[in-house]
């Protein structure tokens, strides 16, 4: 990552295995969203940033959790748990109390990187690489929040952003048979979350988007509101449309400041908020099972590059006019 919206493709020694860091070919990797820093940053970055991956287990040392050639998805955190503390034994990995910092070699955008093993979760034949690759981040994230607010058929969903977090959070919505309004600023991604059978879709630019949601609820507000794009405006916009009694999630990470008033937004209309993270491993295959009963999730890719066409991958996600980018390295 070069910075300045530069990507180089360069070729560096494999890793070896070692004790309990297996490693893994990597066959399906995709760019995040929150990789934006490092791409637009003034300054090089020696490591690639990918952390949504999927693979083969291809050499191991001491490993007692995987065997060579188990098909894996990687759990996209920045730190290996301790698996001890109270955190770790209620299945959380994000919030360990004695977390270890790591350095995956080189990261998730090349052809193997060096893992630790538990960070290695088993995908069955039935889904593809590229599928695998979406399930611990780009599909966790929201499918966690969704089932912590329990939306359920009885629900109108208001998801702002849809950009994949977003696109995720409307398929699943849709999935468990909320009803779903989306918003956003471009086109390309508005039209491509119809597939899903979405119900309504707001251009901010084209609209005003409280009205509209009026509108559309009969003057009663969504129920829940999900905020995909980390903006301060929709981030607003969710506490303002949710009715009273209603719920909302912040997921998208860009905004570190929020104008609210906590007695029109919280106390009168007494709604919940919660703030969500990424999934928690007991979540995976829970999501996976949303795979086989029929959740479209590869239909989210919208463009596939190989390893040397990487600057055009980039390019292509940061532009908008992708939905899902993977990056496949031995194509």
């Amino acid at each position: 990552m070069l910075g300045n919206q530069e990507v180089e493709t360069i070729d560096l020694p494999e890793p070896t295995p070692k004790d309990d860091l297996v490693v893994v070919k990597i066959i399906s990797s995709a760019i995040c969203g929150t990789e934006y820093t490092s791409y637009q940053g003034k300054n090089a970055i020696e490591s690639n940033s990918g952390h949504e991956a999927s693979g083969i287990i291809w050499e191991t040392d001491n490993a007692k959790l995987v065997k060579k050639g188990d098909r894996v998805s990687i759990y996209p955190t920045i730190y290996y748990p301790c698996h001890s503390c109270p955190a770790c034994l209620s299945g959380v990995w994000y919030h360990c109390y004695n977390p270890v910092t790591h350095q995956r070699y080189p990261g998730n955008h090349s052809q193997f990187v060096l893992v630790r093993e538990d960070c290695c979760l088993p995908i069955p034949e039935y889904i593809s690489f590229e599928t695998g690759a979406l399930i611990d981040d780009c599909l966790g994230t929201p499918y966690r929040a969704i089932k912590r607010l329990n939306v359920n058929e009885n629900d109108t969903v208001l998801i702002t952003g849809v950009g994949p977090i977003g696109v995720a959070a409307a398929m699943i919505s849709k999935f468990v048979g909320a009803r779903v309004i989306a918003v956003d600023l471009n086109d390309i991604r508005l039209e491509h979350v119809l597939q899903y059978n979405v119900e309504n879709i707001i251009n901010l630019k084209r609209e005003n988007v409280r009205k509209r949601v009026q509108k559309l609820t009969d003057n009663r507000g969504v129920d829940v509101a999900i905020e995909c794009s980390g903006m301060e405006e929709a981030q607003i916009q969710c506490l303002n449309t949710v009715k009273p009694g209603g719920r909302v999630a912040f997921l998208g990470i860009k905004s570190e400041k929020i104008t609210i008033s906590v007695l029109t937004h919280f106390i009168l209309k007494e709604i919940t908020v919660i703030g969500s993270w990424g999934m928690i491993p007991s979540e995976h295959p829970e999501i996976i099972e949303l795979i086989r009963d029929g959740l479209p999730a590869e239909q989210m890719i919208t463009h596939k590059f190989s390893i040397d066409d990487a600057s055009k991958a980039f390019k292509a996600f940061f532009s908008g006019e992708a939905v899902k980018v993977l990056i496949n390295p031995w194509e």
